[in-house]
């Protein structure tokens, strides 16, 4: 590390309040609040030529010391999910910062009504702006440009592409450097947990396929939103690890699916094959809806898959063999 580097780093620290990694001279991850677990996320900031911030979810308290410390010019948001866009309004009021947006979610994106109504039932969409939405700070805000596959946002030194890697959401989107191989992954998190896709709109399939996208990358540093960086060959390891517990799940639910009889999905929820939650004892409606999503795409994976049977009227069975 140069010397501007170390103090810059050490300074970013102080300002900011919280854990700065130190990725590049003019690449920095900002810890979010609660070690950047939900509902914040981390911010990757990039001081170069100029300032850019890939998303603002990691505290409105960071994002304020941030906003008058670092002056941030630009904003790219990865995707539609509140716990990664809380604290844009914020820096368009204090920075009167420039955000681009995936053209997959910019209808709903900025609005909280909107993105209530993609993400949850419409029995849910009151509760889920009530209870979960004040808890990151989300604001409805403005933003000035869309982007897609192949976009490129240049600082200076740095340039990052955009990727889109649907399955998580159908917007939801890496950025890779290619002349450093640095891949900010967002929510493709390599977390133990693995992939999340309890969204209406998330996909199993679509994730799949995103994971084997960067399978093929050359990366030698990897970002995400949820975890401190990663390096070879930890990186690899770790994303076959996330990757691998898809399949772990379908096993998990067949086991629950009875040869003899037929069971519906809200049965095989109570047991909470991916959360293990005894719901009766913590009814978190929100948290039970995402993991009844995640369930029923796993029982259509199966059905598909020739393993179970469905009855035609929402029951299911493992398939005779």
């Amino acid at each position: 590390m140069s010397i501007v580097a170390n103090h810059m780093h050490r300074d970013i620290s102080g300002s900011l309040g919280t854990r700065v990694s130190r990725v590049t001279d003019t690449i920095f991850v900002i810890q979010g609040n609660n070690r950047a677990r939900s509902p914040f996320s981390n911010a990757v900031c990039i001081l170069d030529r100029t300032s850019l911030l890939m998303d603002s979810g990691c505290g409105l308290d960071i994002i304020r010391r941030a906003g008058s410390a670092l002056k941030i010019d630009s904003v790219v948001l990865s995707h539609s999910h509140p716990d990664h866009t809380s604290g844009t309004w914020l820096l368009q009021e204090l920075c009167g910062s420039e955000v681009s947006v995936p053209r997959q979610g910019s209808g709903s994106i900025a609005a909280a009504d909107r993105l209530a109504s993609r993400f949850v039932s419409s029995d849910l969409a009151a509760l889920w702006k009530e209870t979960y939405l004040p808890l990151t700070g989300f604001r409805d805000f403005s933003f000035t440009a869309e982007y897609g596959e192949g976009s490129e946002f240049s600082t200076g030194e740095n340039r990052f592409i955009a990727i889109h890697t649907p399955g998580h959401l159908q917007d939801h989107y890496c950025m890779w450097e290619p002349d450093r191989k640095i891949l900010v992954g967002f929510d493709i998190d390599l977390s133990p947990f693995g992939p999340w896709y309890g969204n209406p709109e998330s996909d199993i399939i679509r994730f799949e396929r995103s994971l084997e996208l960067i399978m093929r990358l050359p990366v030698e540093t990897y970002i995400s939103s949820h975890a401190r960086p990663v390096k070879p060959p930890h990186f690899m390891k770790r994303l076959k690890a996330y990757a691998s517990v898809l399949h772990a799940r379908d096993e998990s639910i067949l086991s629950l699916i009875p040869q003899d009889s037929w069971i519906g999905v809200e049965e095989i929820v109570e047991r909470s094959p991916i959360y293990g939650i005894d719901y009766r004892l913590h009814p978190d409606r929100i948290l039970k809806f995402g993991e009844e999503q995640m369930v029923a795409k796993h029982i259509r994976r199966l059905v598909v898959m020739g393993r179970v049977t469905e009855d035609g009227y929402g029951k299911y069975r493992q398939s005779s063999r």
